[in-house]
């Protein structure tokens, strides 16, 4: 009995194996033909491991992608690996930030990670790439980390010296950073040093100004980086009283039939303006708002009389502020026609 019992015992246990096998024959058949020959291969094949190719960015704006502050936040991409067996969005990546052999991130199809480095110094990322075979491939990446440092702020004026009426041009082009790119930084100014902003923070580095009093003007620019982290420039400008121009001008007959010219080189301004310059060749009082000429920046012209007489002709002039002063002579014109 003993013996019909152990053979009882063999032929269940050979069925069952037959059983299992076939269920897990059918199993891998349901479960699609792509999936069977990401995880099964014939006996001559060779499963080969991924390639690892790891890809860093930060969102500081610079050029260099592979440096940064203990502010800067690092994107590793691992989505270019590939593999010969395993389609590449089956790849599985984890990282080691500190490359310490401590694992930071689980493998994960994912395959980017955001981290910042809390503290500077010359770091070593990790990168591991599975496929579905189990084979792994690494690859490591440097990474530069330096503590933010302020930016040097610094701005020019033209001109130094100036009127209410002058537009001074401010230019803070000439400010750096030692972590970031000039087109990366802002500015701002206080145009009296108040301790009162004008403006608001701008990236453009060229700002004009008027000033509606004469003075010393103590202007403050602020200029900020994206973190945050910013520096001071003072400078000193002289804003003057304006004092009116001078009109003074000169007249001269020709030979010609009641032509005449006029010179108002004599004319000028005591901040050495430029000035312009209108005329009026037949003033007649102070009703008489009748111009001859716009204004022109030429100090000198000529006018041809149509009868011989007295006129009065008038020279205004005007200074880049807006003053004017003017000049009135009397001048005679003869016609040949009114001799003959």
């Amino acid at each position: 009995m003993k013996k019909i019992a152990f053979a009882l015992i063999a032929i269940l246990i050979v069925l069952l194996s037959f059983l299992t096998a076939e269920v897990t024959f059918a199993s891998m058949l349901a479960s699609g033909a792509d999936e069977t020959e990401a995880y099964y291969y014939e006996e001559d094949e060779q499963d080969i491991p991924p390639e690892a190719v790891l890809r860093v960015r930060n969102d500081t704006g610079n050029l260099d992608q592979l440096s940064g502050t203990t502010s800067t936040k690092f994107t590793f991409d691992g989505s270019g690996s590939s593999d010969e067996e395993t389609s590449a969005n089956l790849l599985e990546v984890r990282f080691d930030f500190e490359n310490d052999g401590q694992v930071d991130t689980y493998f994960s199809v994912t395959r980017t990670e955001d981290h910042i480095y809390e503290t500077p110094g010359l770091k070593t990322v990790r990168m591991e790439v599975l496929d579905r075979g189990g084979n792994v491939s690494s690859t490591t990446q440097k990474i530069y980390v330096v503590k933010n440092t302020p930016p040097e702020a610094f701005f020019s004026i033209s001109p130094k010296v100036g009127t209410p009426a002058t537009e001074f041009v401010l230019n803070s082009s000439a400010s750096s950073d030692s972590q970031y790119r000039r087109n990366l930084l802002e500015y701002r100014y206080d145009f009296t040093s108040d301790g009162k902003w004008d403006t608001k923070f701008e990236s453009g580095t060229r700002t004009e100004y008027t000033f509606d009093y004469p003075g010393i003007k103590n202007i403050t620019m602020e200029v900020r980086d994206p973190e945050g982290s910013s520096s001071f420039y003072k400078q000193t400008v002289y804003v003057r009283q304006n004092k009116a121009p001078v009109a003074s001008f000169s007249t001269k007959a020709t030979n010609e039939n009641g032509r005449m010219n006029f010179d108002a080189s004599s004319s000028y301004d005591p901040e050495g303006e430029d000035l312009q310059y209108k005329w009026d060749f037949n003033y007649t009082g102070e009703n008489d708002i009748m111009w001859d000429t716009t204004w022109t920046s030429s100090n000198s012209t000529f006018v041809t009389f149509k009868k011989s007489g007295e006129y009065l002709v008038r020279l205004l002039v005007r200074d880049a502020d807006g003053e004017t002063d003017e000049s009135i002579i009397t001048v005679f014109a003869t016609l040949l026609s009114d001799i003959l």
